[in-house]
């Protein structure tokens, strides 16, 4: 099996910002193992999206690499950058992005037909992770309850088998139980799969059962592990 750890190496992101030069992401050399769980905290406007998009080559840097065991993101075409995001990350979102038109079994289908046709062995698996989660796969999205609609799209996750799941505020907006349920649901799956978990949230009950953390502040990654305080309150990461 191939590595798929994940490492940045003096990562930065810049944009034009009239005749100015911005950095929306910035980060020293930081590393993952695979299969790890990693918890992202920071304030609105912090980079979190940014950092997720970097991650899976929504994004690449203007200088460093973002590097998933061989393969640098940051020296790959889109096309490629595209492909590889297609076979390697399932994202879950605060919204779960389904199509209320569409049925909880076509929304798990959906992401296979942007590469190839849906075969007999696909609905089979779709249908079958949708029975473990307690929802009708012939329900249309648009009349799932919020808890449905959170099983239905970690079902379309589980379907992929993705080696990163990467999770943007699933458990905003939900109240400790339901946050606790959405947890537990991304926890089992990583562990399933064996695949990386990275996970934004705000909540800190969530952060909390994250053996790594990360904090985003002012568009720079600091890696609570190792971070050290400076007295006049600036941060060294020693990655």
């Amino acid at each position: 099996m191939e590595p798929f750890d994940l490492s940045i190496d003096a990562a930065e992101l810049a944009v034009a910002d009239g005749e100015e030069r911005r950095v929306i992401f910035s980060a020293e050399n930081f590393h993952l193992p695979a299969g790890a769980r990693l918890g992202v905290r920071g304030a609105s406007g912090a980079g979190k999206s940014t950092f997720l998009k970097l991650l899976s080559g929504i994004l690449v840097t203007t200088s460093g690499c973002v590097r998933w065991g061989e393969t640098n993101l940051s020296q790959l075409p889109e096309a490629e950058r595209d492909r590889w995001r297609g076979a390697n990350c399932g994202f879950l979102f605060q919204d779960f992005r389904l199509f209320e038109d569409l049925t909880a079994e076509e929304n798990v289908l959906l992401p296979i037909t942007f590469t190839r046709a849906i075969r007999a062995e696909d609905r089979e698996e779709a249908r079958k992770l949708l029975k473990q989660h307690g929802v009708r796969h012939s329900t249309r999205a648009g009349r799932l309850s919020r808890g449905e609609m959170q099983r239905t799209a970690l079902a379309r996750v589980l379907l992929a088998r993705p080696k990163v799941i990467l999770a943007d505020e699933p458990t905003a907006s939900l109240d400790a139980r339901r946050a606790d349920a959405v947890t537990d649901a991304l926890l089992s799956a990583a562990d399933e799969l064996g695949a990386t978990l990275i996970l934004v949230s705000h909540d800190e009950r969530v952060l909390a059962r994250f053996s790594r953390t990360v904090e985003l502040v002012a568009s720079r990654l600091i890696d609570e592990r190792t971070q050290t305080k400076r007295a006049s309150g600036r941060y060294l990461c020693m990655c």
